[in-house]
């Protein structure tokens, strides 16, 4: 029969278990603002019990282990969650950063700019004798050109600042998932259960760091270890113990912007167009869609701008009432070699790219305006029929190939440049909505898992005061079975 000794390992025994799950309520109340921690509870397991004849008697309690309160499923969804908004939040960030240039509907707008180089063709049609008119006309055309090229070398640095970040986001990447790789082996090589709780931790706040700037299909294995993937399946970024680089290298012309590549076990494969979320993805897509499509629209502006008002130029005459065959525009390259004014490569087959840039007023025209051709007919120095028709352009149907498809569409320059700056707003506009409606589902989700995982101090301060409770009452054991040894020790020691 167990003795008045046994029964202070038991007391013991008490004492030691309330006071390490007290500790485990102090770790939870010490990390309740820690990002990314999993509140712990103490799970206190009776002792294997004594037997004697047909008695049992039991010899105490232990604390078998401390568990983390995870939810997995949704410490999984919101690395995915998170890195849609972060897509979203950049894409809003970098539209919003040429908004206010491209959508200038001001006097010194793209808009204006167009406007008054077609007013400056009425004003010439109204004195087509007058030199200071012609002069007028082609400072006019400058100023429109200008303001093309502003607008299109915004965009261009835009790209380049977007190619720039590509770069250190990709080592920002590396280091995440290195560090991932880190932890995945050592919660592998923990042989305790729980001992491992603060490196899960660690692990969930560098997942969710990594899905900021990066799409992730995350899969938990057997063992507890993480293999991460692009969320388009395209590369594998950890497996188990190791981690697989993504790196840039240069791409073609002509721009040479970086691509990104997976490197796993010696093989390299172009991911670039399979990385759609998170900074990454968003930083892409601005310097290989979005900021392209707004140039892409300047280009065909200009492209139809300078071949309209070509055609007409060249088939109209000079103040002479002679000299004909002249183009207004000149395109850099290749004056006066095609029909639409368009040098070769520059084309409805490529966008019209490069054609902004390229696009200049003839040198020879800068040089003496009377080669713009307000006539219609020979011998007709007061003939202004021409120049009527090259200001009517500004209202004119199917000058604009906005389709590329070689042919003008229904709309006018004003629809094109309307639709370019509707193109502007409604992007910054759907991408805002996206940022915010991200924004709510993940905060909805964050709710949830800290519902489930997350320290609460009202549920601690309950635990500690019922854990102090059991202390107490451990100790007090002690000290009735230390009064009556005592007891013992005094009678027959007497």
């Amino acid at each position: 029969m167990p003795g008045l000794t046994s029964s202070l390992f038991v007391g013991l025994s008490g004492l030691q278990a309330q006071q390490s799950a007290l500790n485990v309520v102090g770790h939870n109340i010490a990390n309740v603002n820690t990002p990314g921690y999993s509140r712990e509870t103490a799970n206190l397991t009776s002792n294997q019990s004594l037997v004697q004849g047909q008695a049992y008697f039991g010899t105490g309690v232990s604390l078998s282990d401390v568990t983390s309160i995870r939810a997995k499923f949704l410490d999984l969804q919101i690395a995915q969650e998170t890195a849609a908004q972060t897509g979203a939040n950049d894409r809003s960030s970098g539209v919003s950063a040429v908004a206010s240039t491209l959508g200038d509907t001001s006097s010194t707008g793209l808009a204006a700019e167009i406007q008054s180089f077609f007013q400056g063709f009425q004003d010439l049609a109204a004195n087509p004798q007058s030199s200071a008119v012609r002069t007028s006309v082609v400072s006019g055309a400058q100023n429109m050109i200008n303001s093309l090229q502003t607008n299109y070398q915004l965009l261009t640095q835009q790209r380049g600042n977007a190619n720039q970040a590509v770069g250190s986001l990709v080592n920002q990447v590396n280091t995440l998932t290195a560090q991932i790789a880190q932890l995945n082996q050592q919660i592998n090589s923990v042989g305790s259960q729980g001992a491992n709780n603060g490196a899960i931790d660690q692990r969930t706040s560098l997942t969710n760091q990594l899905s900021k700037l990066v799409g992730i299909n995350v899969i938990e294995g057997t063992h507890g270890e993480y293999q991460i993937t692009l969320d388009s399946g395209a590369a594998t970024l950890v497996s188990g113990t190791s981690s697989f680089n993504l790196q840039t290298a240069p791409g073609g012309p002509p721009d040479n912007f970086s691509t990104v590549q997976s490197v796993m076990n010696g093989t390299t494969v172009d991911v670039t167009g399979s990385i759609k979320n998170g900074q990454l993805g968003a930083q892409l897509d601005l310097r290989d869609n979005i900021y392209v499509g707004f140039q892409r629209q300047l280009d065909q502006i200009a492209a139809g701008v300078a071949g309209q008002v070509n055609l007409l130029n060249r088939a109209g005459y000079a103040a002479d009432g002679v000299t004909t065959g002249v183009d207004f525009f000149q395109v850099t390259g290749a004056p006066n070699s095609a029909v639409t004014g368009l040098p070769p490569g520059i084309s409805e087959f490529n966008n019209y790219q490069g054609m902004v840039n390229s696009l200049t007023v003839n040198a020879a025209v800068v040089g003496d305006p009377s080669l713009i051709a307000a006539a219609k007919a020979p011998g007709s120095s007061g003939d202004n029929t021409n120049a009527n028709l090259i200001a009517n352009l500004q209202f004119a149907t199917k000058t604009v190939d906005t389709n590329s498809d070689g042919y003008g569409d229904p709309g006018t320059y004003n629809d094109a440049i309307a639709n370019l700056v509707s193109d502007v707003g409604n992007k910054s506009q759907t991408y805002q909505a996206q940022n915010t409606t991200q924004q709510n589902l993940v905060s909805a989700l964050q709710t949830q898992r800290d519902q489930i995982s997350g320290v609460s101090l009202d549920e601690e301060a309950a635990n500690m005061m019922r854990l102090q409770s059991g202390y107490q009452a451990s100790a007090r054991f002690i000290n009735v079975i230390n009064q009556l040894t005592q007891g013992l020790i005094t009678q027959f020691g007497a």
